[in-house]
């Protein structure tokens, strides 16, 4: 039987329940241990929005800055200012997606982060997958760029290549991604 965390008033997850709470390790054998710091993991939110028409879906930090400055060197509208990174899951990863996919007037989005090693690539690759698919979007048509080199990136791209979508490596540098995604905008304007 599966046990929601949010629907239970108290979880003992060492043991020891007490009356009136469950014994997690007991009824999960360490697997709601798992989905719990999971769900805490990573970051996919802080957005601040624009009046442009791409959508943003860029590494926390400086390198989410260095991406937001040169979608605009390179005539680009951003839709939104966000922050992903520190490895967040599927789940994170298509809510954030889903946000910025579903803000008015938004034409496309681009992922974008410099290189990682906490964020597994594979796994935003299937959030922004998901995202689109959920709503009815060809993540080909809506996903103007994927560049985020690292962790687990040959998954990812293998991913990514399934559903059509273009993405960059490590030799593709973060202006250049920019460029090309500005001008996918262009294009389809």
């Amino acid at each position: 039987q599966e046990v929601q965390p949010a629907a239970t008033a108290h979880l003992c997850r060492h043991g020891n329940a007490r009356a009136g709470e469950v014994d997690a390790e007991a009824v999960h054998g360490g697997l709601w241990q798992q989905r719990r710091r999971d769900a805490h993991r990573g970051v996919a939110g802080n957005v601040t929005e624009f009046d442009g028409n791409l959508g943003l879906v860029i590494g926390a930090g400086g390198g989410s800055l260095t991406h937001f400055d040169a979608v605009r060197a390179h005539g680009g509208k951003p839709a939104n200012y966000c922050e992903i990174g520190g490895n967040p899951s599927v789940s994170k990863t298509c809510g954030l997606a889903k946000l910025v996919l579903q803000k008015p007037g938004v034409d496309k989005i681009a992922v974008m982060m410099s290189i990682v090693s906490n964020t597994r690539v594979d796994i935003v690759a299937r959030g922004v997958i998901k995202a689109c698919l959920e709503l009815g979007m060809d993540p080909a048509e809506k996903i103007a760029i994927f560049r985020i080199p690292g962790a687990w990136e040959e998954q990812g791209f293998l991913i990514l290549d399934a559903y059509g979508v273009e993405y960059a490596d490590r030799t593709v540098s973060m202006h250049e991604a920019a460029k090309r995604a500005v001008e996918k905008i262009g294009a389809g304007s």
